[in-house]
């Protein structure tokens, strides 16, 4: 199972020595990626053999100008094989759709081909807004619908009625809309994914396999999931 697992180590009060000792227990471990913060790009990049090198883009808000986000993914690029980045939230939640997509696409066109998920935000979304932004995902040439930063509100996401953490049946509803649609797009899980069995069910419920091309699950506890 630890082959499509990201070992995430994003809290913000991470020592760079903390992020070190992370990226060793990553290559002992063999996890698909280590996902970091972009500060500590250039201290993992020399630990990482066997390891993809992640890195978080505008996290966990997505309330950076385009110009901004793109320029940050394009640097990045450089030294890290994947790119979490997250949606332009505000914006989605505007439902200003036009822009929304012209963000994605020079976003992702910035990557330069290396593989880009891009963090939905799936706890602030209602179903119109979440299926509307799948498609400018897909559309823009990402490679993953990835769930959540894992540092979503609360509050805010009762309101809503949705689950704070990943949830086999979110997704099962992710996958089957890819599906439907016919999009050759990966699915990320991520928050609180903390037991075997969590990770069990909602592989399942992806129902791509383990494949590492198609399923991740972003964790801070990897451990417990091997």
């Amino acid at each position: 199972m630890l082959q499509v697992v990201d070992y995430a180590l994003l809290k913000p009060y991470l020592t760079v020595e903390d992020v070190a000792r992370g990226a060793a227990r990553a290559e002992e471990l063999g996890v698909a990626s280590f996902c970091v913060n972009p500060v500590y790009a250039q201290y993992v990049r020399p630990l990482l053999r066997r390891v993809r090198l992640c890195v978080v883009v505008d996290f966990p808000f997505g309330a950076s100008q385009t110009w901004e986000r793109a320029q940050a993914v394009s640097r990045l690029a450089e030294v890290a094989e994947e790119l979490d980045v997250v949606a332009p939230i505000g914006l989605v939640k505007s439902r200003r759709w036009v822009e929304v997509r012209r963000d994605l696409v020079s976003v992702v066109g910035a990557a330069g081909g290396r593989v880009v998920k891009v963090i939905v935000e799936e706890p602030y979304l209602t179903d119109e807004e979440r299926y509307r932004l799948y498609d400018i995902v897909a559309e823009a040439g990402a490679h993953f619908i990835k769930s959540s930063t894992g540092f979503a509100e609360e509050a805010y996401a009762k309101q809503l009625g949705n689950p704070i953490h990943s949830t086999p049946e979110r997704a099962a509803a992710i996958a089957r809309y890819i599906r439907e649609r016919g999009y050759r797009l990966g699915v990320k899980m991520a928050g609180g994914i903390r037991t075997r069995e969590q990770a069990r069910a909602i592989i399942e419920a992806i129902g791509f396999g383990l494949d590492p091309a198609r399923v991740r699950l972003g964790t801070s506890t990897p451990e417990a999931l091997a």
